[in-house]
């Protein structure tokens, strides 16, 4: 049951707003979209050279273009755990694949932390593979959290 004073003080839905909405889907998507462009580039369009491990070209770019969606990315973040996040816990609602998603993101934070700082030569694989894996990952997520939230508010 919901205590009283929580339906005065969140009489709106817990759904975002139209533009909030559209700001986490087009960072998302940039997220997703950068990450995936590495991950081809990397482990597809490599080429071996006579120096050590293979590389593409277009790797650098792609991580660039991913650190800045990052960073926009956990701005939006902050915006919906203001609102969406504090309405939604204490209303109870959605709760369990928000914080399924709230997992993979803080993993996906900390791993990509590790891979900036921490990243050594022999740890290096499994970090990124840690975090490419959550990044995929919360791409199924997401959607999800989304359906079954509009789901219920039927």
């Amino acid at each position: 049951m919901r205590p009283p004073h929580l339906d005065h003080a969140w009489p709106q839905p817990v759904r975002l707003g139209r533009t909030h909405e559209r700001w986490v889907y087009g960072m998302a998507g940039l997220l997703l979209l950068s990450g995936a462009g590495w991950l081809i580039a990397h482990y597809f369009l490599a080429v071996p050279s006579e120096f050590g491990d293979p590389h593409q070209a277009s790797e650098p770019w792609w991580l660039r273009l991913h650190g800045a969606a990052a960073m926009g990315f956990l701005v939006i973040v902050g915006t919906v755990l203001l609102n969406h996040v504090v309405r939604a816990w204490h209303l109870r609602r959605n709760h369990k694949s928000g914080l399924v998603f709230m997992g993979l993101l803080a993993a996906m934070v900390l791993t990509g932390y590790a891979l900036y700082y921490f990243g050594g030569e022999e740890t290096r694989p499994w970090i990124s593979k840690a975090h490419w894996i959550a990044g995929l990952a919360s791409t199924a997520v997401l959607p999800i959290h989304v359906v079954l939230g509009r789901r219920r508010r039927k």
